[in-house]
């Protein structure tokens, strides 16, 4: 599978998620973001344009560029306790592309004891913004908190992997 990883503000890029699926046979790109940069949306808009990916994840502030490519590129994502909301940068946010908004299969993964980023908030979120690519039963809630740890991002990779490369097969029959 080919994957975008896209890592947290205060995180690196490269980091034991990128690694583990680098082992498990994935071909990942992990760029080092500076959110604190307006312009560090573009930069990783136009630094992977022109690669297909088979699902971009995102990590927290990474998880909101992420919703946003997917939608840029058609591409389904997979949300780690995204900053959809409450976050404490806007980095300049656009459509790049020129097409829009593209269907993009979104699946969540919220940790309950998340104290940055209101999971409840969350979903809330999605239900008022993307009614048609979210759908509530792609959510996996855990006992964690905002950082999600490599033990249980591998337990959500691996229950949310058939349904990303279905959602794949589906966007293919669809164009």
């Amino acid at each position: 599978m080919r994957v975008l990883y896209l890592h947290g503000l205060g995180s690196q890029a490269n980091c034991q998620k990128v690694r583990w699926l680098r082992e498990e046979g994935h071909d990942v790109d992990s760029p080092k973001i500076d959110f604190n940069d307006p312009r560090s949306y573009e930069d990783v808009y136009k630094s992977i344009q022109h690669t297909n990916y088979d699902v971009i994840i995102g990590s927290s502030m990474g998880g909101w560029f992420a919703w946003n490519l997917g939608k840029e590129m058609g591409v389904p994502v997979l949300l780690l306790n995204p900053a959809l909301h409450s976050r404490t940068l806007e980095p300049i946010i656009g459509s790049y592309s020129g097409k829009g908004k593209l269907p993009s299969k979104v699946f969540l993964a919220v940790g309950n004891m998340d104290d940055v980023i209101d999971p409840t908030k969350t979903v809330d979120w999605l239900n008022e913004n993307d009614r048609w690519d979210w759908n509530p039963n792609n959510t996996r809630r855990g006992e964690y908190g905002h950082r999600t740890p490599i033990a249980t991002f591998i337990d959500i990779f691996r229950y949310f992997e058939e349904g990303i490369e279905a959602a794949n097969e589906l966007q293919i029959r669809l164009r």
